[in-house]
């Protein structure tokens, strides 16, 4: 999954709010992801 790009500066509310909502999924996403692997690390010793 790749970051959403951030939009323009002169976007519109709606497309703001869009990409928060992608960016915020991205982020869950990406830190779910570090914790599975930091957790895997951890138990192989």
């Amino acid at each position: 999954m790749t970051r959403p790009d951030r939009p323009d500066s002169d976007a519109g509310a709606d497309e703001i709010a869009k990409w928060m909502e992608e960016d915020f999924g991205w982020a869950v996403t990406e830190g779910f992801q570090n914790a599975r692997e930091k957790g895997d690390k951890e138990n192989r010793g």
